[in-house]
């Protein structure tokens, strides 16, 4: 039973160590990018940590003599409905990423996209804020990706 408890533990600490040196590599890389692509960075960062860990308590739980068969297939059906059921969220999150990483629009630049004009005032994971006509628009990333969005140029005033 001793044996088991140092297999468990050592799995766990083997999981906690690997999950602290992907998150320095991971924020070594990050120096390598501007301060726009910090929240993509702290969102894998994040992530992996959540995974790894999770995975050390299987492990360890496992090797404590659990049966985490079915506790691993509840928990994969149920990320299978979660993943469903938060589709167009997901959808969103990953188009904010591409956006960040590859950079199609900026602050400040006046777009044109789903009906929608103005100045881009703020860009997160889930959506683009737009500025103008009166209005405050809310434009989901996904629709960023999918539609066709028109960058206009403007002239000054002066």
């Amino acid at each position: 039973m001793t044996n088991q408890f140092i297999q468990a533990f050592f799995v766990l600490a083997v999981c906690f160590i690997a999950s602290l040196i992907i998150d320095r590599a991971i924020k070594q890389f990050q120096r390598r990018f501007d301060s726009t692509a910090l929240e993509t960075f702290r969102l894998i960062s994040n992530s992996q940590r959540a995974i790894l860990l999770f995975v050390g308590i299987v492990l360890a739980l496992s090797k404590l003599g659990f049966d985490v068969a079915a506790l691993v297939a509840g928990l994969g059906l149920t990320g299978f409905a979660l993943g469903f059921a938060l589709k167009d969220a997901i959808s969103n999150l990953v188009a904010g990423v591409m956006i960040v990483l590859y950079k199609p629009v900026k602050l400040g630049n006046y777009i044109e996209v789903s009906n929608s004009k103005g100045t881009v005032v703020d860009l997160n994971l889930r959506y683009i804020t737009i500025k103008g006509e009166g209005a405050i628009h809310l434009i989901p990333n996904s629709l960023i990706l999918s539609n066709k969005v028109s960058i206009i140029e403007q002239k000054d005033a002066s």
